[in-house]
């Protein structure tokens, strides 16, 4: 920065001289693009397409700052307007801030010396701090565009094949050189190796059979043998014995009650014989009454 302060004039002057710039500067470069889309073409027609990218990317570059200098000159014309505003504040406003920090971001960006000086000048208008935020775009005040279109990195492919086939189509030049997708994007999810396909999954022993509805598989034959039975050898039986008799819940056989078969159950019998009695038959008794009977008939 040189030493000094403020200059109302010089910083009028050198905004109509970066106008005038802007404008030739423009010009040239678009003359220039034109005759570079006819050395494009030739080398599509050529089957060069390798030379023909390298110096489309060129193209792109110099149409990007083309757009650059546009806005620019627009913010350039702005503080011409309302110079007499910017001469008198002492701090910017809002009304010219975006033009003001855009202009100080892309002096050192365009190959316009005049905004060298207006930078400058701003610098000295508004202190050394403004200056530096607006050169780091730190509160992000600089036009996006601008800084996008004077942005160091390379265009992307997908725009360099279109200004190639813009190219390709405006000199009629036959060229289908475009970067298509892989073909595994275009076919999807990719099956699975055939080592690790359903179909020769090895099933672990006792599990259900494979359904052939999914897959596509085989229905197995058999499974191998594991070396043990998933069912009990015996039933398991309750050996309680009650009254004397071993009793079995589980057993098929049903008793036999009365002389009758059939599953029938015996009749719960609730008379409790006297306390005085025994359980000693009389034989004799029943003999002489067994006589009596055979008298009777």
């Amino acid at each position: 920065m040189a030493p000094g302060g403020f200059n109302p004039t010089k910083t009028k002057v050198q905004i109509k001289l970066a106008i005038n710039r802007l404008k030739l500067l423009q010009q040239k470069l678009k003359a220039t693009s034109n005759n570079a889309q006819r050395e494009i073409a030739s080398l599509l027609e050529a089957g060069k397409d390798d030379s023909a990218r390298v110096k489309v990317e060129h193209i792109i570059r110099q149409d990007f700052d083309v757009e650059a200098m546009e806005i620019i000159e627009l913010y350039c014309e702005t503080l011409l307007a309302r110079f007499g505003l910017l001469e008198q504040m002492t701090l910017c406003d809002k009304s010219i801030e975006e033009a003001v920090n855009t202009i100080i971001y892309s002096a050192s960006r365009v190959d316009v010396k005049e905004l060298l000086v207006i930078r400058d000048q701003l610098a000295y208008k508004f202190g050394r701090e403004f200056e530096m935020g607006a050169l780091e775009n730190a509160n992000e005040c600089v036009n996006s565009r601008v800084v996008h279109k004077l942005s160091v990195k390379g265009p992307d492919t997908i725009l360099v094949d279109q200004y190639l086939k813009a190219i390709a189509n405006a000199y009629n030049v036959q060229w289908d050189g475009m970067v298509h997708p892989s073909e595994d994007l275009l076919n999807g999810v990719p099956t699975a190796p055939t080592a690790m396909s359903q179909s020769n999954f090895a099933y672990p022993v006792g599990a259900a059979p494979q359904p052939q509805q999914f897959f596509g598989g085989q229905q197995p034959t058999s499974f191998p043998d594991a070396g043990f039975s998933l069912q009990p050898q015996q039933p398991l039986v309750d050996t309680k014995v009650y009254g004397g008799q071993q009793f079995n819940p589980s057993g098929n056989a049903q008793p036999n009650v009365g002389g009758l078969s059939g599953g029938l159950e015996a009749p719960f019998n609730n008379e409790v014989p006297p306390s005085g009695t025994t359980s000693t038959v009389d034989f004799d008794a029943l003999a002489k009454r067994f006589e009596a009977l055979k008298k009777k008939y």
